[in-house]
């Protein structure tokens, strides 16, 4: 997504700061601003460099890199050499220059804007709510590879107040977090797909992970609009929000009560009354996801006949699952999310999937907390038996035994549960024992580099029993 800007005499009044402009550029005031960078490699001619803070390094560190490929001026925190033909402006905190602007950029936008939370599925709902608004609204979805500090921030400063709706993402890093979010952006609808039934990633699940994503409820004004997914725990929260709510479920007590629900090998299938939908995505835990991006459609003037027809072509994240054939395998690669609530989607994926040979599963480890991680590894562990009846089992990373142990304890033969410290040494092993038919599952963070043990699979024609 490109991130559109107004003039530098917009951003100067903004921000504030002190400008140096050439007297070749002309005034503030017509010097039209490009897209905003905050990354040197990404710069493109014409773009703003805004030079932030950061852990390792400061960004004015790569200043000289951003010119030399092309940005037209920058933001930046000290005192700066600036070239001739470049506009500076200085401010005495870039990252709090940066929320200066995204405020900014907000205050002029007077479309939709919807807040995504929630446990886990906050990116499919993101992305199918775009998909359904974007067959005829203009609109724009959050820009991708962000940290969590950035991501709200440039989300706002690339919207386009032209724009009919814009989609964000609302990331719960502790309790309180979602509320202040909520407070920069200003939500009008507000979304949440799914609630934690476990704690995950040092959150709480159950009521208190409820209470924690419903912050964003109580942002919500009167007249705006809340879509939640059936919780009970959603459901005690709701009290807290002022505006009308669209519940979205399979239960007869939702607004929206999806029935013939149906998943076969990449396509999702359900009724919403007399309207048939049918999804591109793996697994029926989308279906949540699929209903929210419906309900908004529908408060948006859409009819339940052209959403169902917006979906159909939607176009799933390449990182959030992947399916291919090595060797007559079939491999499952999702390596979008590692939070207890998505392994065990996972897990239920490969369980609904057609499968003439075993079920195979190499799992990483969980994104949790400290406090939660043995326990959770070990309900993984014991998930990956009782609930998807897999075959056999490779777990990587810190608490590998402890799936393994929970695996074997569960029922599984030890030697079908095997424990490695990194994926590295998963292929060796995996590669030899995949037979045609077989059904692959890679799950794992993306830090993990997943990825890696799928293209390693190729290169392991040997194969035996497991």
């Amino acid at each position: 997504m490109r991130i559109i800007m107004s003039s530098l005499q917009d951003l100067q009044h903004a921000i504030g700061g002190r400008v140096t402009v050439p007297s070749t550029m002309g005034e503030p005031s017509a010097i039209r601003l490009g897209p905003l960078a905050i990354d040197s490699r990404d710069v493109s001619p014409g773009d703003v460099f805004w030079a932030l803070p950061g852990k390792h390094c400061d960004g004015e560190e790569f200043l000289d890199e951003a010119f030399a490929r092309g940005a037209a001026g920058a933001v930046v925190s000290r005192e700066m050499p600036c070239p001739p033909d470049r506009w500076m402006i200085r401010v005495g905190d870039a990252a709090q220059a940066l929320g200066q602007w995204a405020d900014y950029r907000r205050r002029q936008f007077r479309g939709h804007l919807i807040a995504v939370a929630g446990s886990v599925g906050k990116t499919t709902a993101r992305q199918m709510i775009h998909t359904v608004l974007g067959r005829r609204l203009r609109g724009a979805t959050a820009p991708k590879n962000t940290t969590q500090d950035t991501r709200l921030p440039l989300s706002l400063a690339a919207i386009d107040p032209q724009d009919e709706y814009a989609v964000l993402e609302l990331h719960a890093g502790t309790a309180g977090e979602i509320a202040r979010m909520a407070e920069t952006c200003r939500p009008t609808i507000g979304v949440i797909p799914h609630v934690a039934e476990a704690p995950a990633g040092g959150l709480a699940g159950g009521p208190k992970a409820a209470s924690v994503h419903a912050e964003l409820l109580s942002s919500l004004a009167h007249d705006g609009w809340a879509v939640l997914a059936d919780n009970p725990w959603l459901r005690r929260a709701a009290s807290r929000c002022r505006a009308p709510i669209t519940w979205v479920g399979r239960s007869g007590a939702c607004d929206l009560a999806a029935s013939d629900v149906h998943w076969h090998q990449g396509r999702l299938s359900f009724r919403l009354g007399d309207c048939a939908f049918c999804v591109p995505v793996w697994g029926r835990h989308h279906l949540n996801s699929a209903l929210i991006a419906v309900a908004v459609g529908r408060l948006l003037g859409f009819t339940l006949h052209e959403t169902a027809i917006a979906l159909k072509d939607f176009d799933s994240l390449p990182t959030s699952c992947e399916v291919s054939e090595i060797r007559g395998a079939t491999i499952i690669h999702d390596g979008h999310n590692a939070s207890a609530p998505a392994m065990r989607a996972a897990l239920e994926l490969l369980r609904d999937f057609d499968a003439t040979g075993r079920r195979i599963v190499l799992l990483g480890d969980i994104a949790a907390g400290e406090d939660e991680a043995i326990l959770l590894h070990r309900q993984l562990g014991n998930q990956v038996v009782t609930l998807c009846g897999a075959d056999v089992l490779i777990a990587c990373g810190d608490h590998a035994g402890d799936v393994v142990a929970a695996a074997r304890a569960a029922g599984m033969p030890s030697r079908q549960a095997i424990a490695c410290r990194t994926p590295e040494e998963a292929p060796p092993y995996l590669g030899q024992i995949i037979l045609p038919g077989d059904v692959v599952l890679i799950k794992g963070a993306r830090v993990l580099a997943m990825q890696h043990v799928v293209d390693a699979l190729k290169h392991y024609p040997q194969r035996r029993s497991a």
